[in-house]
């Protein structure tokens, strides 16, 4: 699959409009095999107040879906100076992914990092290696993907792209935050502290309710 993902921070005035409009205009998108156009909860961090996402069978579907008169009224409402506050986002074909298929799911998360401090690949096979055994070790994580971007925006060049789903944001507050494999294994590369420090400290973390899956599809 690949996917388009804008995480959006809207005004104050906008906010009530914006969501049914983008979601009308992503709605008439050609070929998109799964969407997502939702309002963020509270709690998120650099999250935005809304998160869109969008699949299709392989990039040429996306470039054509964006080129087209739909596509046209999507990056239209983007790129409104009076409405848009914010604006991060990626362009990514899935990565790695696991989880259940068939189990049902109530909340999306998506965290988007910049992993800038000396980016060996030998550094980044490691944090994606650490960062796909969570999975294992944190149960409540239903569905899961780990990403690359192509092409990215916003404050900084975006590199992973890291989604999960869970039942509700029990699982993602609890069990994921708190669990020792985190700690242990996954912190150190967001540390200032840590000799293996790769992630920089800016970074998006964004959820929102979900009434279907959208991952390992």
């Amino acid at each position: 699959m690949y996917n388009l993902l804008k995480v959006i921070g809207v005004t104050d005035k906008a906010r009530d409009n914006f969501g049914p409009a983008l979601s009308d205009a992503t709605q008439a998108l050609p070929g998109i095999t799964s969407s997502l156009v939702a309002p963020t909860l509270p709690g998120v961090y650099n999250g935005g107040d809304y998160i869109w996402r969008v699949s299709f069978t392989d990039q040429a579907a996306a470039q054509a879906a964006i080129a087209s008169d739909a596509g046209q009224a999507v990056t239209a409402l983007l790129n409104t100076p009076s409405t848009i506050t914010s604006l991060e986002g990626a362009d990514f074909e899935t990565g790695h992914a696991g989880g259940d298929r068939d189990a049902a799911s109530g909340l999306y998360r998506v965290a988007l990092f910049c992993a800038n401090r000396n980016p060996t690949p030998e550094r980044l096979r490691a944090f994606s290696r650490d960062t796909q055994i969570m999975p294992n070790h944190v149960r409540s994580i239903v569905r899961w993907e780990l990403s690359q971007s192509d092409l990215s925006t916003g404050g900084l060049p975006w590199t992973h792209i890291w989604e999960q789903e869970y039942a509700d944001r029990t699982g993602l507050e609890g069990p994921y935050m708190m669990h020792p494999v985190h700690w242990a294994h996954v912190e150190r590369w967001f540390d200032t502290e840590y000799p293996d420090y790769l992630v920089d400290r800016h970074l998006v973390h964004t959820f929102c309710a979900l009434d279907q899956a959208i991952l390992n599809r």
